[in-house]
């Protein structure tokens, strides 16, 4: 039996973050909160909790899902744990789907929630918000040249063993390019990847982290990337590799 965990990033999520926590512990899964300084007092929330499958990382001022999850990384393999879910605290994410990533994770490295394929589904979100992730990842696809139908999507599921290849601290994105920068670092290794469809549904408590600096971040990255893979500087292996 695998042992798993599931790594929830949160910034102002005291709203929703109780029940989701119920809801994981009903599938008997260990849980790593990691807060950054939520003014709403999130963290205070999830210590009144008390609950016996949670830890939390007070992470400190607010410095981005890229550092809270490498954070939670850094706890999750020091711990030991064989499966590392990531997922949002803010209910856009089905404990149903995670739990089928889990059960696929016995057969490859690196589980990705995939929205925009046959199977999956978005609710509640607007033509805007629709085309600005489908074209983020159609321009990370085709500039990278990887085959994965959405780079930019949070549920995910790693494997411990597959992460201990990976020098974490050479992972630099803080926006959402971290999921991009991510999965170009766990294919540098060869990693097993494989896609699983699932359903997004919009928050319906607190407000979206989406900013127009994430998103340049994002562009920018990918973009440099992009021109570094084209003109031959590809040293993706020694520099994710440990």
């Amino acid at each position: 039996m695998f042992k798993s965990v599931v790594l929830i990033p949160t910034y102002n999520e005291a709203k929703s973050i109780e029940s989701l926590l119920k809801d994981l512990g009903n599938l008997g899964l260990n849980i790593i909160v990691i807060d950054d300084n939520s003014p709403d007092r999130t963290a205070s929330l999830i210590k009144s909790l008390n609950y016996s499958n949670v830890r939390l990382i007070e992470n400190g001022a607010k410095g981005g899902i890229g550092a809270a999850y490498l954070a939670g990384l850094e706890l999750a393999l020091k711990d030991g744990y064989d499966v590392i879910g990531t997922m949002d605290a803010d209910g856009s994410h089905l404990v149903n789907d995670l739990k089928n990533m889990l059960d696929t994770a016995a057969t490859c490295d690196v589980v990705m929630g995939t929205r925009w394929t046959k199977g999956g589904s978005v609710h509640n979100w607007s033509l805007h918000r629709r085309i600005l992730s489908q074209f983020g990842t159609w321009y990370a696809r085709k500039v990278l040249s990887l085959p994965f139908k959405d780079l930019t999507g949070g549920l995910r599921v790693y494997k411990g063993t597959m992460l201990r290849k990976l020098n974490l601290n050479s992972i630099r994105s803080n926006g959402y390019c971290f999921q991009i920068e991510m999965i170009r670092a766990c294919s540098s290794i060869n990693s097993v990847i494989k896609e699983v469809p699932i359903t997004f549904i919009e928050r319906e408590q607190g407000e979206s982290k989406m900013n127009a600096k994430i998103v340049i971040e994002a562009f920018w990255r990918v973009t440099l990337w992009g021109f570094m893979r084209l003109i031959g500087i590809n040293a993706d292996k020694l520099h994710y590799v440990k």
